[in-house]
């Protein structure tokens, strides 16, 4: 199924005047996530003023010679594909068209030269919502994938350090390991100075066992988590950021624009800054966090406290 979107910029016109074509590729999914996908395609109109935008939703199964014989059809100057099955059908037609990923937990060790932006939330953003809310921390602890995650916890140290904390990085391969890392930090962390960072990687928190050990052992300590996934601020971790959809959006028709520019140019996953920020009253309550009605309003998500 395809569907028109008019949109676009200037910077990049065909070589006969007439807009050149951004084909943007997504799954086509039930609620709540198409309105996920929705958000992110009318961002992507936003950010665009010259170019004509169009849109592809795959089915599922996907049918990969409908998509191709599109493409075909629009011959796209760059391609934004949304999800992990929409990029991982592209990639598999090798049409040297500049390509652009979103809304996808991508790695640049795992996806290295492309371009695009992965889950993984900055994490300068969530250590200055840290110190806002819990001034007197100074420890961080994270367990996280090498294989997957290094880069981020790479520009978590250089973040944590500018922000006057120290983190604590643990390495693990599987949720074995990350229950045994997990059961270490929970009885060694302070719940005075220590906090716990839940990274947005399934392997390593998953909501079926590690998630209900990290809200229950942290509840009975006190101790602070916050994490990238907002279903986890619903199940019992202090703050979380999560994606704006719409400023998603604008930002991959900014990198779509920068690769018509200059499609040899390196490119790399970059992290997620556009964000909103949710807070669970409940669990600040229980940490005897003072969050005043002006704090609150800082927060475009708020949970009641019962």
């Amino acid at each position: 199924m395809a569907f028109l979107l008019v949109g676009g910029w200037s910077g990049a016109v065909a070589k006969d005047g007439a807009p050149r074509v951004v084909a943007v590729l997504y799954p086509e999914t039930e609620a709540p996530y198409r309105q996920i996908f929705a958000e992110i395609l009318d961002g992507i109109q936003r950010g665009a003023t010259g170019e004509t935008v169009r849109s592809y939703a795959l089915s599922e199964p996907p049918d990969a010679a409908g998509l191709r014989q599109w493409l075909d059809r629009e011959k796209p100057a760059v391609t934004i594909t949304l999800g992990r099955l929409a990029t991982k059908i592209y990639e598999t037609f090798g049409l040297g068209v500049p390509h652009v990923v979103g809304a996808l937990d991508a790695s640049p060790q795992q996806m290295p030269g492309r371009a695009g932006v992965g889950l993984a939330v900055d994490p300068a953003l969530l250590f200055a919502t840290l110190k806002q809310l819990a001034p007197t921390k100074r420890r961080v602890w994270v367990v996280f994938d090498p294989s997957y995650d290094r880069w981020l916890i790479d520009l978590a140290q250089q973040a944590a350090s500018s922000s006057g904390l120290k983190l604590e990085a643990l390495g693990a391969r599987d949720l074995r390991e990350s229950a045994r890392q997990f059961t270490s930090v929970l009885q060694a962390a302070d719940p005075a100075t220590d906090a716990i960072w839940l990274v947005a990687d399934a392997r390593i928190t998953d909501s079926e066992t590690i998630l209900p050990l990290v809200v229950e052992k942290s509840w009975q300590r006190r101790l602070l988590v916050f994490s990238n996934n907002l279903q986890h601020i619903k199940r019992g971790v202090l703050f979380g950021l999560f994606p704006d959809n719409t400023l998603l959006g604008q930002r991959l028709a900014e990198l779509a624009e920068r690769a018509l520019r200059a499609p040899s140019a390196p490119s790399s996953i970059e992290v997620l800054r556009a964000v909103k920020r949710a807070i669970n009253l409940k669990i600040a309550a229980h940490l005897d966090l003072a969050i005043d009605q002006a704090l609150e309003r800082q927060f475009d998500l708020v949970l009641p406290v019962w």
